[in-house]
């Protein structure tokens, strides 16, 4: 893993371009510890620069920047390739010779023979590139097809200092010269909402995210633009719902397998210590299971728990590590340790981001750090096969809970949300055995939270946003915003027969990407671990989509059919338990060892002070909390994760 980050100068203004490109590649130093490098093409005033975690050929002949034997293209390269040694054997038959046995010649010879967008089509991998191609005066920028891997650009300054700037993370674009940093409010209300700021925004007004599966390419003379898709997640989504896979279970089970084993085989190839995360889940155990049946030695895998919490994995994940008889390394993290984590947040994710297990995810991939270089994760498997209880909830509550009359609805939900989840935890640990299974969870207050909020929901459309919404109206929080109901819109046009595969595609191109896959970079980059994801290696998504629904959630069953191919490997009683999130105790915490520091932040002349929200709505929201209201944690977490990020980043509007 690595990081990349350029720049083209198109108005000749910094005074020392290479100075800028080292202070870029120093601000990814933590994406690649083990070497950096800079280049400069005075001729076009383009900059690259690239910091390198080495894991395929660790020698100084797979270091980058990276230039053709021709001189014509000039690469920077983060992320892996997977089928890279299938495409260097093509390419070796074709005449090219190779110096390095990297994935990185690869994609560069690859480009050189067939272009930037046919290289693209036959890479297999995780990636985000930036390429120079010095004949054509072009500069590409390119994203892999699910959005593992992070890019970011933006224009930089006005008239005379005018710079087109792109890099791995925000925070070596915001070290540039002239950098504006204005707050695009639109995008502070989305992140209200969604906890997480929806792309193509990003929270700084004018830089944004490349969309996955794009190649962006921007003529060094001109400052024109052209963009274009190289691999239609739509139209591949589309087409295995309208031909769907032919075949009974058991063969439906055997073909996923075969996909399963050969996307977890491509992503064990490391020149370095590899290890795998696990929880215990379905997911996760499904990739760890294939890793030790591929390997001919136990395998290191990691858990983290947290003794304050109903969510510690380590009991379940060390008895399935003892099943699969792998090097099982379980950490305990205290609150201490945890708390002494939060203030990292603000300048390791770059823009405001609330997803709470953020915090485990860093820790884990500490802690992981210690032993490997590489960890495969299940991350993937809850969007592409219906896991979340969402899904569940959509395919086996929802149909009943739309005949119930509203006004009893909102009665039911009105009593709901006087109790907190703390509280209602305690219900559902006692009721948990008579639950229908589409309510079974370790968080089973925060879910019922939710179920509240579907009360006056009438389509699913309405039910999902309800489903995936922190604050419903964030504009009435977010000081001279509008609000923004269009936030989805762009992923909302694909053609799905039901609501779970409408769902499910709504998940996999926006809370997938940047929620999830964006947790998992940055909090394992910060760490310098390389983190690789098999269940979303782009085949085995094609035929995931191919899969009827109810291969999917069955009897109120999410992942129905990863849990019968995870019993070739575990016994199905070992997996049958509620699903659980990677949680802290958010809520016990605000209301105690972290209620200071946070009325602290929250105090109504700091958020006054600063000017982006509306004082009295924060006041409000932190005062109904503290007097017991439930269900307030996540919001007031997305409160204190924004202030957080305006003391470290400091905007000036």
């Amino acid at each position: 893993m690595c990081g990349i980050a350029g720049l083209i100068d198109f108005s000749h203004s910094l005074k020392n371009p290479q100075v800028v490109l080292r202070d870029m590649a120093n601000s990814l130093s933590h994406r690649g510890p083990d070497a950096s490098g800079i280049w400069f093409h005075a001729p076009t005033h383009v900059g690259l620069a690239h910091t390198r975690l080495k894991i395929i050929d660790r020698t100084d002949a797979a270091a980058q920047p990276m230039q053709s034997d021709s001189g014509r293209f000039t690469l920077v390269f983060n992320g892996e390739m997977y089928n890279f040694q299938e495409l260097r054997d093509e390419l070796v038959t074709l005449g090219v010779q190779f110096r390095s046995e990297s994935d990185t010649e690869v994609l560069l010879a690859a480009v050189e023979k067939w272009g930037v967008q046919g290289a693209a089509r036959r890479a297999v991998g995780m990636f985000a590139f930036a390429i120079h191609d010095a004949q054509e005066r072009t500069l590409h920028l390119v994203r892999d097809r699910i959005g593992i891997k992070p890019l970011y650009f933006g224009w930089i300054g006005k008239g005379d200092t005018r710079t087109f700037a792109f890099a791995s993370e925000l925070k070596a674009i915001v070290c540039l010269p002239n950098f504006e940093r204005a707050v695009d409010r639109r995008a502070l209300a989305d992140y209200f909402q969604f906890l997480y700021v929806p792309a193509p925004r990003t929270i700084w007004k004018g830089i944004s995210k490349l969309a996955p599966a794009h190649i962006m390419s921007i003529h060094v003379d001109t400052g024109e633009t052209q963009t274009a898709m190289y691999w239609n997640a739509r139209a591949i989504a589309e087409r295995g719902v309208a031909e769907p896979f032919v075949g009974n279970d058991v063969q439906a089970q055997e073909a996923l397998l075969t996909r399963v084993q050969s996307a977890v085989e491509a992503h064990m190839v490391a020149d370095v210590p590899i290890g795998a995360f696990l929880s215990g889940g379905i997911d996760s155990t499904l990739v760890t299971a294939v890793m030790q049946s591929l390997s001919s030695r136990p395998i290191r895998t990691f858990t983290v728990g947290f003794q304050e919490t109903q969510s510690d994995e380590r009991l379940h994940a060390n008895t399935v590590a003892k099943h699969l008889k792998t090097d099982h390394t379980s950490v305990e993290v205290s609150a201490n340790e945890l708390r002494g984590a939060i203030p990292l947040l603000a300048h390791m994710f770059d823009e405001p981001f609330a997803d709470s297990s953020q915090l485990p995810t860093y820790l884990i991939s500490q802690a992981a750090r210690k032993h490997v270089t590489v960890a495969l994760s299940g991350d993937g498997g809850d969007e592409i096969f219906a896991g979340y209880n969402r899904h569940r909830m959509m395919d086996h509550v929802w149909p009943a809970l739309r005949n119930i009359p509203t006004p009893l609805r909102a009665t039911a939900a009105s009593m709901i949300r006087m109790f907190s989840t703390k509280q209602l935890d305690a219900v559902g640990k006692f009721a948990m055995p008579i639950l229908p299974s589409a309510l079974r969870s370790s968080q089973f207050g925060d879910h019922l939270h939710k179920l509240a909020s579907l009360a006056k929901c009438k389509e699913w459309s309405d039910a999902y946003l309800a489903l995936v919404s922190s604050w419903s109206h964030p504009e009435n929080l977010v000081i001279d915003s509008q609000r923004n109901s269009a936030a989805l819109d762009a992923c909302t046009q694909a053609n799905m027969p039901d609501a779970l595969r409408a769902m499910q595609w709504l998940d996999q191109t926006t809370y997938l990407v940047d929620d999830i896959l964006t947790k998992v970079d940055r909090a394992s980059m910060a760490a310098s671990l390389e983190t690789r994801v098999p269940l979303l290696d782009h085949r085995l998504v094609e035929f995931a989509w191919t899969l009827p629904a109810d291969m999917k959630v069955r009897n109120g069953q999410g992942k129905w059919i990863l849990r019968q191919v995870l019993n070739k490997f575990v016994p199905a009683p070992l997996m049958d338990r509620p699903k659980m999130g990677f949680a802290i105790p958010l809520e016990s915490w605000l209301r105690g060892p972290l209620k200071e520091w946070a009325n602290d932040l929250l105090s109504e002349p700091r958020v006054r002070d600063q000017g982006f929200l509306n004082a009295d709505v924060v006041a409000r929201e932190w005062s109904q909390f503290c007097a017991g209201g439930g269900g307030r944690q996540h919001k007031v977490w997305a409160l204190l994760m924004w202030m957080a990020w305006v003391e470290h980043w400091k905007p000036t509007s």
